[in-house]
């Protein structure tokens, strides 16, 4: 019965691997689907039959992250047991690189091809994660590859799965990081990650304390510019209560306009002259 149900649970996990009916699910998305069936499985497999599921979620080419299966209490079991190795493995994998394969091959798992592949490309990644501009060079040593068509190759094949974007460039020959995944936590790198999180918090408060005081003293001098403008204008208004009466500060036209009715009058008073002159009337001589 055991093996019926783990049989049947094979069959969906081979489903994850490729797209539902209808919709379509990114390579992430199938990833995690593929992972939570692995994780599913290991609770109901032990010993050889647990070592020939790590070696499934090895292979899947959809399944980058193995922290959640590496934690099932099945696979942990494997230490100190003949399928110690097929747990050593899974570790790499989530926190190692091809080179750290290559220096303990002889200890660990053949690798089939699929996860020869898998293992470079996500060595691939922890280069990435620790340099923006990466030569070929370095990234052909890293993976032993022996053309350069082979390391783009494997280099387009991880921009399409989703593990890293960025530019190729042939010309200066080097990769340029845009971004690349996160990988499996090793325990080890756990406190210095809480140091370095505890220091961007200090950091944090501190940034946040200078711009509260910042914005303090921004509000002080606001306050103390409205109170300047508004004694200016107190003083202003205090002027114009105390001027003289007869001076018309609000409108300024008031003298001119007597001016000049004044002038009008006199003008007046000459045509009026000038025309009884014209006319002969005036004083006899």
């Amino acid at each position: 019965a055991r093996e019926r149900s783990v049989s049947r649970q094979e069959k969906r996990l081979q489903q994850t691997q490729h797209s539902r009916r209808g919709i379509r699910m990114s390579g992430e998305e199938i990833g995690a689907s593929a992972l939570e069936q692995l994780c599913l499985l290991a609770k109901s497999v032990k010993g050889n039959s647990c070592a020939a599921l790590i070696s499934q979620a090895l292979d899947h080419p959809a399944v980058f992250v193995f922290g959640e299966l590496l934690d099932m209490k099945n696979v942990q079991e494997l230490a100190g047991t003949p399928s110690e190795p097929s747990l050593e493995l899974l570790k790499l994998f989530a926190y190692g690189t091809w080179s750290e394969y290559q220096g303990r091959a002889s200890t660990l798992p053949e690798l089939s091809e699929a996860q020869q592949k898998k293992l470079k490309k996500l060595s691939f990644v922890t280069l990435c994660a620790n340099s923006k501009s990466i030569p070929y060079d370095k990234l052909m040593r890293e993976v032993e590859v022996s053309s350069l068509r082979q390391l783009e190759d494997l280099l387009i094949e991880c921009f399409y799965e989703g593990l890293l974007q960025g530019k190729l460039d042939q010309q200066a020959g080097q990769l340029d990081v845009h971004y690349c995944i996160g990988r499996d936590i090793h325990p080890s790198d756990i406190e210095s990650m809480c140091e370095t999180l505890g220091q961007w918090h200090h950091n944090s408060v501190q940034m946040l304390t200078l711009m509260s005081e910042k914005l303090e003293s921004y509000k002080e001098q606001c306050d103390a510019q409205r109170l300047q403008a508004l004694e200016l204008e107190q003083k202003i208004e205090q002027g114009k209560a105390h001027a003289p009466d007869a001076v018309d500060f609000g409108n300024p036209s008031t003298e001119f306009d007597v001016m000049f009715d004044d002038d009008v009058d006199k003008i007046r008073k000459g045509g009026r002259t000038k025309g009884k002159h014209a006319l002969g009337v005036g004083p006899r001589k």
